[in-house]
């Protein structure tokens, strides 16, 4: 069995040629590049400090007391972390270390914590001899660590005060406890905040550790105090540069946790094509996703590549623990692979889908197509999807969803808007079959269906250059798929879209007979999507009813699909091939 079915990487990976293990920071292979990285970042010095190379007391061993040590991948990551741009400003706004368990997370955020405590982090000249930046220590620090729970904090805390030798205790002026270092100089503090989110709105905190950020949902509350955290950093002064990391195990995809959420920030940002500012560091080491988990060579392959930065791991007893029968494949692939594994009832295996995504290829003007509509009033979102007849390949036409905070209240889908990119479609290609799923939701003016008018103009408008109509028949519709059981022809329509469903699903897992167009809205939909088993087979839908995770361009990706499929099987003349103009 393996997590994936080919070496396509994701947006922001790179491979590392010794290891064969997938790996994101980013950090230059060109000497120079290299060089010009660490003349430029406060991180040289901030390491010669905590491994004890300077006259002030560093950090030590948690375990052996000796001095600390960083491995090599963890002073890369400080040297990025700690790099400043010519305007003194962090190139990094936020950052995310994620890894296999045991590859030292809590030890690197302890590290860390402490730095941000007593070390040289913040900017405080330039040398005029070498023009590398110089650091200082904060001024008044307020250090916070926060995860689920008071316990996982602790674990952080406990690590950081190992890390402190008698010396240093008192060099530093340091009163250390089991929730809270101060630094009785000056009252500076690495505490464990409230886990209360109202209770640590509004603290000037001068760095924040999130600490097993998989585990942090909006069930849990983490959602919340991890938003909170962001808010407290973002506010602060421009000489501070406040700032957040999170410390994390691979998430689970369709968890709505707060690693998933940063991981596909790290997506967009690095999607090609991305015009804002990369400021996520985004720190993974992964076993490559044709890692072999059912043999004693692709474990053993496997674990070298994900555990390639911590010579400590035992791998003989990783292994072992992969082949226990107690130990899933999915936190096999998670928790000791630090890949990406689906959740149990994903409806389709994420990597897998992510493999078929072919952004090279081009639907040409007068192309024949099949198009679904998924529609919507506010809440879910919007979609308009097509499906070219020929070779079946599945491309974005539209999706409108609500805009998140403020903007959001009182949003619509706006039908104007979807009228055009419909009209405008038509206009481009050769549109063979059209289904729309009408929302049942009302207008807020007259109680009229919210979209009966629109589908009903559609209906008048192309049902004479349609070659098949969605509801064939001399009452039929030509664009109206409604797929509600309690409309006429409602459960036929259920049984061929969860046909179309289950063909899609094995197109993607076993066949690898589907492409798409790489669309990120469509790739966070299908991997949100869930198996909805019903009487005639296993559809598709949301996690819950009630929740934010969107899977209408899914939904539109099967009905396009199924209407490319009636299309094919049809008798009946195929459309005219359109001018080509754009709406």
């Amino acid at each position: 069995m393996t997590t994936a079915t080919s070496d396509l990487l994701l947006p922001g990976y790179w491979i590392d040629e010794a290891t064969g293990a997938w790996c994101t920071l980013p950090w230059p292979t060109d000497p120079d590049e290299r060089m010009a990285l660490v003349c430029s970042s406060l991180g040289p010095a901030i390491i010669d400090w905590s491994e004890g190379r300077t006259e002030l007391p560093g950090l030590i061993h948690y375990m052996t007391g000796q001095p600390w040590r960083w491995t090599a991948g963890q002073k890369r990551f400080l040297i990025l972390w700690y790099h400043v741009n010519e305007d003194g400003r962090f190139t990094y706004r936020s950052g995310a270390k994620r890894g296999a368990k045991g590859t030292g997370k809590d030890p690197t955020a302890g590290g860390m914590c402490n730095t941000e405590l007593v070390g040289p982090v913040e900017l405080y000249d330039w040398d005029d001899k070498t023009g590398r930046p110089i650091g200082r220590p904060r001024g008044f620090p307020l250090v916070q660590v926060m995860s689920n729970s008071e316990a996982q904090s602790k674990d952080v805390l406990r690590v950081a005060n190992a890390m402190w030798s008698r010396e240093a205790r008192e060099f530093y002026d340091l009163d250390c406890g089991e929730t809270r270092t101060v630094l009785r100089s000056n009252g500076g503090r690495f505490e464990i905040p409230p886990s209360s989110e109202a209770s640590g709105e509004g603290d000037p905190a001068t760095f924040v550790a999130l600490n097993e950020t998989h585990h942090m949902t909006e069930t849990s509350g983490g959602q919340r105090v991890a938003a909170m955290a962001r808010r407290n950093v973002g506010k602060s002064p421009a000489e501070i540069q406040a700032r957040l990391c999170e410390f994390t195990n691979a998430h689970k995809q369709g968890g709505g946790s707060v690693a998933e959420s940063t991981f596909e920030e790290f997506q967009k940002q690095q999607a090609p094509g991305y015009r804002g500012k990369r400021d996520l560091l985004y720190d993974s080491i992964e076993a490559p996703p044709a890692t072999d988990i059912l043999t004693a060579e692709g474990r053993m392959a496997g674990a070298r590549a994900a555990y390639s930065d911590a010579p400590w791991a035992d791998l003989e007893r990783i292994c072992d623990e992969m082949m226990d029968s107690r130990t899933t494949v999915a936190d096999t692939i998670r928790f000791y692979l630090n890949g990406l594994a689906a959740e149990e009832d994903a409806w389709v295996e994420p990597t897998k889908f992510d493999d078929l995504a072919r952004a090279d290829v081009a639907i040409a003007d007068g192309d024949e197509i099949a198009m679904f509509l998924d529609c919507s009033k506010s809440e879910d979102a919007t979609g308009l999807v097509g499906c070219r007849l020929s070779d079946g390949h599945v491309f974005q036409l539209g999706v409108w969803q609500r805009p998140r905070g403020a903007r959001g209240k009182g949003w619509l889908v706006p039908r104007a808007v979807v009228d055009s990119t419909v009209r405008a479609a038509f206009d481009r290609y050769s549109v063979s079959w059209f289904g729309v799923d009408p929302s049942p939701a009302r207008d807020d003016e007259d109680e009229a269906l919210y979209w009966g008018q629109l589908i009903d103009d559609w209906h008048r408008d192309f049902r004479d250059g349609l070659a098949i109509w969605a509801t064939p028949g001399a009452s039929g519709h030509a664009v109206k798929f409604d797929m509600r059981l309690s409309q006429r022809g409602g459960v036929e329509r259920n049984k061929q879209f969860t046909e179309a469903a289950m063909q899609a699903a094995q197109d993607i897992d076993e066949d690898a007979a589907l492409t798409w167009d790489g669309s990120s809205m469509l790739r966070l939909h299908v991997h949100n999507a869930r198996r909805r088993p019903n009487q005639w087979g296993v559809s598709l839908g949301k996690v819950t009813r009630d929740s934010s995770k969107l899977v209408d361009l899914a939904v539109c990706m099967v009905g396009a699909r199924m209407g490319r499929q009636i299309a094919l099987n049809s008798t009946k003349k195929p459309a005219k091939k359109r001018s080509g103009k754009v709406w």
